[in-house]
C-alpha cells in the first residue's frame, strides 16, 4: 500500500511540474529574438522610408554572439547596424540576402538599437560602409533597380555563447526535477515487497561508508585540478561548468563502482536487475543524445565542451556502471561453482 501511495504521489507531482514548466515557458516573453518586416518603395533610386530602427533588449549582461537573417528580392542591399547602450557599433553588414553570425562578445545588460538602411545605390552603399567601418569585399558591380517595392523579414537573434538561454535553463531546471521523482518512483518499483526504505546490513553500511570516503576525494582532488589550472591560466578541456560536472559524476562513479563492487549498493530488499537494465537503458539514452548534440555541432563551441557535451558523460557513467555490475555478477558466479 505504501509503495502504491508513494507512486501516485510521485506521478501527480510529475504532472503538476509538467503544467507548470509548460505555462512559465510560454508566458515568458523572450527577448532573445526580435523579427519584423520592412516595407520600401524605390523611386528613381530614392527609397522611401531610408530606414528602420528597431530596439532590442538585453536583459542580462553576460558573452553573446549575434544570428541576423534576412533574403530580399534583387535589386536592392540592406545595412545592418547595431548599437549597444553606450551608442557604439556592435557589428554591421550588408548584403541582399543574409544569414550569419556574429564572433562572440561581451555585451552589457540594455536596450540595443538595430538599425536598418536600404541601400540603392553605390554612393549610399559607400557611405554605410564608411560609417560603420566596413571593408569593401570586391570591385564587382551590383545592378541595382531604380524602381520597385520591397517587403523583408528582418530577424536579428542573441545567443549565449554556453548556449543555456532562459528557455534552456527552465528546461535543465524542469529537466532536474523531474528526473528526481523519476527516480523516486524507480527505487519505489525495484523494492521487493511493501517496504519502500532500503534496507542495509552493517557490512554493507562499512562498504558504503568508504565509498562515500573515496567518492568525495575524488571529486575534492578534481575541483582542486580546476583550480589550479584557472589560477595558472591554463585552459580547461570544457567550459567550467561542464567540467565541475564531470568531476561531481566522476565522483558519484567511484562510490558507485567501489560499492557495487564490494556487495554495498544495492539494498537487501532491491530488485537488481530491474535497476540494472534502467541504468543501461540511461546509459543508452544519453549516449544517443549526446551524438545528436554532436552532431548539431552543439556539443563543442570555440573548440571545447560545451554543457550540452554532458550527456556523454552521463552515458559514461551508467555504462562504467552496468559493466562493472556485468563483471561483479560473472565473479560471483564463479566463486559459487569453485
Amino acid at each position: 500500500m505504501k509503495k502504491k501511495i508513494t507512486i501516485l504521489v510521485c506521478i501527480l507531482a510529475i504532472i503538476l511540474l509538467t503544467v507548470g514548466a509548460a505555462i512559465w515557458i510560454f508566458a515568458d516573453e523572450s527577448a532573445a529574438e526580435l523579427t519584423f518586416t520592412g516595407a520600401v518603395t524605390v523611386e528613381d533610386g530614392v527609397p522611401n522610408p531610408a530606414g528602420e530602427i528597431k530596439e532590442f533588449v538585453v536583459d542580462e549582461s553576460g558573452e553573446y554572439y549575434w544570428s541576423y537573417k534576412w533574403m530580399a528580392e534583387p535589386g536592392m542591399i540592406t545595412g545592418m547596424s547595431l548599437k549597444d547602450v553606450n551608442g557604439k557599433n556592435v557589428f554591421a553588414c550588408t548584403a541582399e540576402g543574409c544569414y550569419a553570425e556574429s564572433v562572440p562578445m561581451e555585451l552589457e545588460a540594455g536596450i540595443y538599437e538595430v538599425e536598418i538602411a536600404y541601400l540603392t545605390n553605390d554612393e549610399a552603399m559607400n557611405q554605410f560602409m564608411e560609417d560603420n567601418g566596413i571593408e569593401r569585399a570586391g570591385n564587382d558591380p551590383y545592378d541595382y533597380k531604380e524602381n520597385g517595392t520591397w517587403e523583408t523579414e528582418y530577424t536579428v537573434a542573441l545567443e549565449n555563447t554556453s548556449g543555456m538561454g532562459n528557455g534552456y535553463k527552465i528546461g535543465l531546471i524542469f529537466g532536474v526535477v523531474v528526473g528526481i521523482f523519476v527516480v523516486v518512483i524507480l527505487l519505489a518499483v525495484s523494492k521487493k515487497g511493501n517496504e519502500t526504505k532500503c534496507q542495509f546490513d552493517e557490512r554493507q553500511e562499512l562498504v558504503r561508508g568508504r565509498g562515500f570516503k573515496y567518492g568525495f576525494f575524488t571529486m575534492m582532488i578534481g575541483n582542486a585540478v580546476m583550480l589550479f589550472l584557472n589560477i595558472l591560466e591554463i585552459p580547461l578541456f570544457s567550459q567550467l561548468e561542464v567540467a565541475m560536472t564531470a568531476s561531481i559524476l566522476a565522483g558519484v562513479g567511484v562510490f558507485a563502482g567501489y560499492c557495487i563492487w564490494n556487495d554495498g549498493y544495492f539494498a537487501l530488499n532491491e530488485n537488481r536487475r530491474f535497476l540494472m537494465i534502467m541504468f543501461a537503458l540511461i546509459g543508452v539514452m544519453n549516449l544517443i543524445i549526446g551524438i545528436g548534440n554532436l552532431v548539431a555541432g552543439e556539443a563543442i563551441q570555440d573548440g571545447v565542451l560545451s554543457f550540452r557535451s554532458v550527456n556523454f558523460f552521463c552515458a559514461v557513467l551508467f555504462i562504467v556502471m552496468f559493466i562493472i555490475f556485468l563483471a561483479k555478477h560473472i565473479k560471483d558466479r564463479k566463486d559459487e561453482q569453485a
